[in-house]
């Protein structure tokens, strides 16, 4: 150790930097995705610039969505800093179109319902067909379709009526608008009036599927590293998504759930 001379970061250290969790690190570890360079003589890990940079990617491929295994895949084939920006810059890029299109194949079926204009199926299909959102749904199953609240979520929504959804919808819709204006009206994040907006959407998504403070907390994440999470919170209020996630945590801290070893149930 004393041969070292390069800045070097604990494992808590790292975690707060990039503001995820000390148990991803040692997950990402597990999956022999990140190595720690160094360890201290009483055995902790240590984390090198270079170790750091790999952290940033890490990240960026995840917020696209990407799966570490094919993470592991890209970072082990030796492209440079600025070849895998590129490319992560494509990937966000092709997301954000995508989401356009959604948002667009939308706004033209709400536009047509309040003119009362009835679609036939064939537009209604030419219309989501567009927007590609199979490929959407097809990827929430390969992501959640093993676990038991996409099974709860798909039991408990079958048998909707619209207006069942268009409650569930407006539920939510209305706690993010007071969610946007605490931002706006710059309330702390760690305040209670903040704690007491996080119940309320915590509540609003246990429509879908019982959601605990410790799945709320573990949810929250993705507000920030998924980009379309972030981009759907940011076009209601700049720094929505930041606020929500921190207040989430706040919460969740209050509440007594370990964030830093958080479990999903």
């Amino acid at each position: 150790m004393d041969d070292i001379d390069e800045v070097l970061y604990t494992v808590g250290e790292v975690a707060a930097l990039f503001r995820i969790t000390v148990r991803t690190l040692h997950h990402w570890e597990a999956q022999g995705l990140l190595s720690p360079t160094w360890r201290s003589w009483s055995n902790y890990r240590l984390y090198t610039e270079e170790d750091c940079a790999r952290v940033q990617k890490i990240l960026i491929y995840r917020a696209t969505g990407m799966k570490l295994t094919d993470i592991k895949q890209l970072l082990d084939g030796g492209a440079s800093d600025l070849e895998h920006l590129r490319r992560q810059r494509e990937i966000l890029l092709a997301q954000r179109d995508s989401l356009t299109d959604m948002l667009v194949a939308i706004d033209t079926l709400m536009e047509d319902a309040m003119n009362n204009r009835s679609l036939t199926t064939e537009e209604i299909g030419q219309i989501v067909g567009d927007a590609n959102f199979a490929a959407h749904q097809q990827e929430a199953e390969e992501a959640y379709g093993s676990s038991e609240d996409w099974a709860m979520y798909q039991q408990r929504t079958a048998g909707w009526s619209e207006k069942n959804w268009s409650d569930a919808q407006a539920g939510v819709a209305e706690v993010e608008k007071e969610l946007a204006q605490a931002v706006a009206g710059g309330v702390a994040a760690g305040s209670e009036e903040a704690q007491g907006i996080v119940e309320k959407h915590r509540e609003a998504l246990s429509a879908f599927f019982p959601v605990t403070p410790a799945k709320h907390f573990l949810i929250s994440r993705g507000y920030v590293a998924d980009e379309r999470f972030h981009a759907h919170y940011e076009t209601q209020q700049e720094g929505l998504a930041q606020w929500l996630a921190d207040a989430i945590e706040h919460t969740a801290k209050a509440q007594g759930v370990d964030t830093a070893n958080p479990e999903w149930k």
